[in-house]
């Protein structure tokens, strides 16, 4: 290589890491730097207050011997259950309903996607309103059908499906998006075949879409899997965590902890026992999609 090559060689590494630099160092400072010190603290009792107190791995046994800390285990991956495969299901259908070349489609696909854009907590806050079981719209739309409605939000039974629920209407339209994307990359001769093979319209979906947009399923089911893993906001602007605790969840656990107690030591540690269920769900939702995804 010519001293010339070398030097625009050079001049351009330089270049590209001038530019990176800043980003660089706000990671290492932002993120690294917090993740070890957090990391740190997960084995120290400390109150921000009062200097930290180095406690081994108490707070970890804190955590699995806490009878509260499973049950804020358990009612997230009862919201898990339900968030999952219903995301999946209504993304995917409203998908199929607006791939379609109508007149006015765009509309119905804007429609669709503005609870996305919308703040989490305004949806929970209209969402408490129209769960309530006195004067909210649901409720009164049971009963014109003939049929009382739950306490909703004041249940323990029924306050984790209403959380689900808003949860599913609030990001719908932006899982409808990534699959109407992978719908349109369908060619459109695979379906003329099956037509012509006398496959009906259900017959298409299931032989045709279904295994052509599993790549996509398959990548969306991760992403709903580490959302509701992380489930926070509608929790705590809906319940709080209530009636009961039936509806606490790993996340509130940790703020509640860190920011109402001031347990940093055992909100650290809950945070990284939540890190590795994600990180183990994560490795193992990959070595599955060998059974069922089909790529190319």
């Amino acid at each position: 290589m010519s001293s010339t090559k070398l030097r625009q060689r050079l001049s351009y590494i330089l270049t590209m890491y001038g530019f990176l630099t800043p980003t660089i160092v706000g990671l290492v400072i932002f993120n690294a730097g917090a993740i070890i010190a957090s990391f740190i603290i997960s084995f120290q009792k400390y109150d921000v207050i009062t200097p930290a107190i180095w406690c081994g791995l108490e707070n970890y046994r804190w955590i699995f011997s806490s009878s509260l800390f499973w049950r804020a285990v358990g009612n997230t991956l009862r919201f898990a259950v339900g968030y999952i495969p219903l995301s999946i299901i209504v993304s995917l259908l409203l998908a199929l309903l607006v791939n379609q070349n109508l007149k006015g489609i765009g509309i119905f696909r804007t429609v669709f996607y503005l609870p996305v854009v919308t703040s989490m907590v305004a949806v929970s806050l209209v969402f408490s309103w129209l769960f309530n079981p006195y004067y909210g719209l649901i409720n009164h739309l049971l009963s014109l059908l003939g049929i009382q409605g739950p306490a909703w939000l004041s249940s323990s039974e029924w306050a984790m499906p209403a959380i689900v629920i808003v949860s599913v209407w609030k990001m719908a339209g932006y899982y409808m998006v990534i699959y109407l994307a992978a719908l349109q990359n369908i060619p459109p001769e695979l379906y003329e075949a099956a037509a012509i093979d006398g496959a009906n319209r259900w017959q298409q979906i299931r032989y045709v879409t279904v295994p052509l947009i599993s790549p996509t399923t398959f990548f969306i089911s991760i992403m709903c899997t580490m959302s509701a893993l992380k489930i926070f906001e509608q929790v705590y602007v809906m319940t709080g965590g209530g009636p009961a605790n039936s509806t606490i969840t790993v996340n509130l656990l940790i703020y509640r902890n860190a920011f109402e107690y001031l347990r940093m030591g055992r909100a650290t540690a809950m945070a990284y026992f939540l890190f590795a269920a994600i990180m183990i769900v994560t490795l193992i939702q990959f070595w599955g999609q060998k059974r069922w995804v089909h790529y190319g």
